[in-house]
């Protein structure tokens, strides 16, 4: 009997389902329209898209533990074809939701889910083509920054022609130029062509020592600093001319300088006398990434050179603060040490009638090489061509430099760099402290004070910004709510220049829709779990 009774009250919902089918059976048959929507929502065709997905996902994630990623970025996440496959995949989850039409209220927690992952997707595409990640570098008491510098790669081509300054998107890390593979950019305003035929990741400016032939001297040397521990070389090139340094900060740790021989700021040059005083433990490896290791006031090492006018010889007095540990000549390819961890000093050149010259080459440093420079820059070997295949003397274009190439009576000027990005207000760094751990030296935070000014409003705002406590412009409510809003981070700080720091920004414009739709999907997901219809 009560099975009779349950039999019986089954029967409305299975005639309802019934009936519902027959719906969708005959629209799909009558209408072209609603085939195509079964289509693109089908079940296969959702697990195409999604294998598919998962595949080049792994396959990013790969690339970026072996190679870097931009490239993973460049070939997948970013690639025409991967955001037109998550357009299909946005078309498969809105065409399922319309097969399930009319809706049921058991269906809304499975429509809510679908739109929720339709935009969180949609605002991750609107932040990767609207918005931007980059960096700016403040001084305080210096001038109010208008650009951003971001992790984009562009040429600046100038011309003669005309004042305009064109930018030329380019990464070399999917395309390596080549002799074999010629990358070729035609100049605007010009018949000329860049062609670019070598990329290196280890450019180094190197200085080397030019004979002049101008009456009056101009002493020059050319050094290297060498460490075995830390595996680096360092040229140092001084000279005495108008244009020239004399002096050279050892990464804040220590100073070279060397002096004309008129001053006689040196001890006679009797029998050596070492007394050796090793670094602190607590800055004995100075490299460019001592984080704020300084050392302690007037504990200073520091190295004196002269160059005698008679014999040529490089004289030397090595010391810390007033007191001198070592004097000597330097003769040349000897190697000394300094005392300042196990750095050593050599001397490769020296002369009298010597100008210093500077030339941009590869590091000549390999993988398997012990040598490692500490100042190595990415760039690429380039020379103009015009359209009768005449060219112009090749060079290598450093990544921060401008590089003049000349053919046909044009001067080119070609710079390549990380492109700045010009944003709707300006910013200006107020003050800077770094407060300390007590007892130590080590900085316990970074407290910035910046003035952002609104120039079409001309309106001021003063910001704080401290470590995990960023700032943000415009700021408010509705700005923070929307995404349109600039957001500004603690990122590093100079050791050399307390008064320097640098911020991170980011710009997402899709913050808000990826907010929605990651709430749309929880939301949905609670639904079909824990609010079902009553039977």
């Amino acid at each position: 009997m009560n099975s009779e009774k349950k039999a019986s009250s089954n029967l409305p919902s299975s005639s309802a389902k019934l009936t519902r089918q027959k719906l969708i059976l005959e629209r799909q048959k009558k209408s072209l329209l609603w085939q195509i929507i079964h289509l693109l929502g089908s079940l296969p065709f959702a697990l195409l898209l999604l294998a598919t997905i998962a595949l080049a996902c792994a396959i990013a994630t790969f690339t970026e533990s072996h190679a870097n990623s931009k490239v993973a970025h460049a070939l997948i996440y970013k690639a025409p074809w991967f955001l037109a496959w998550l357009a299909l995949l946005c078309l498969n989850l809105f065409a399922v939701t319309l097969t399930r039409w009319p809706w049921q209220r058991k269906h809304l927690g499975f429509v809510i889910t679908h739109y929720g992952i339709i935009l969180l997707l949609l605002g991750a595409a609107i932040g990767s083509k609207l918005g931007f990640e980059g960096n700016v570098t403040l001084q305080v008491h210096s001038q109010p920054v208008k650009k951003i510098t971001t992790n984009h790669s562009v040429l600046e081509i100038e011309t003669p022609l005309n004042d305009r300054l064109y930018l030329l998107p380019f990464d070399a890390t999917l395309a390596r130029p080549s002799p074999t593979h010629l990358l070729k950019l035609p100049i605007p305003g010009t018949p000329l062509q860049l062609i670019i035929d070598g990329w290196s990741e280890t450019l180094e400016e190197k200085p080397e020592l030019i004979k002049t032939n101008q009456e009056e001297e101009h002493c020059a040397l050319l050094l290297q600093l060498s460490s075995q521990a830390l595996h680096q070389e360092y040229h140092v090139a001084l000279g005495l001319g108008e244009s020239e340094s004399a002096h050279f900060d050892f990464f804040g740790l220590a100073t070279i300088d060397f002096m004309s021989s008129e001053k006689s700021l040196f001890p006679p040059f009797q029998e050596e006398k070492t007394i050796h005083f090793p670094f602190p433990k607590t800055w004995s490896t100075p490299s460019l990434n001592t984080q704020g290791m300084v050392p302690p006031t007037g504990y200073q090492p520091w190295l004196r050179l002269a160059l005698d006018p008679e014999n040529n010889n490089v004289h030397f007095t090595l010391g810390r603060h007033q007191s001198v540990e070592k004097s000597g000549t330097l003769h040349p390819r000897e190697k000394i040490p300094l005392g300042w961890a196990d750095w050593q000093l050599e001397l490769l050149e020296s002369g009298h009638h010597e100008k210093i010259a500077f030339s941009v080459l590869p590091s000549i440093s390999t993988e398997t090489s012990q040598k490692k420079s500490t100042s190595t820059i990415p760039g690429f070997h380039a020379f103009l061509q015009d359209e009768h295949g005449l060219s112009s003397k090749s060079t290598w274009v450093a990544s921060g430099e401008i590089t003049s190439l000349f053919l046909n009576d044009l001067l080119i000027r070609v710079g390549y760099g990380l492109e700045l990005r010009p944003i709707p207000f300006s910013i200006e760094l107020l003050d800077f402290k770094i407060p300390r751990d007590e007892g130590t030296e080590t900085p316990g935070d970074f407290q910035a004070i910046v003035r952002f000014h609104d120039q079409k409003k001309n309106d001021f705002f003063d910001r704080s910004i401290r470590m995990n406590h960023p700032a943000s412009f415009p700021g408010g409510i509705i700005a923070n709510i929307t995404g349109i809003n600039y957001k500004f981070s603690q990122a590093q700080w100079n050791p050399q220049n307390p008064q320097e720091t640098t911020l991170q920004v980011l710009y997402d414009p899709g913050w808000l829709l990826k907010w929605i739709g990651s709430l749309g999907i929880c939301l949905g997901i609670g639904m079909m779990f824990y609010w079902r219809e009553k039977k």
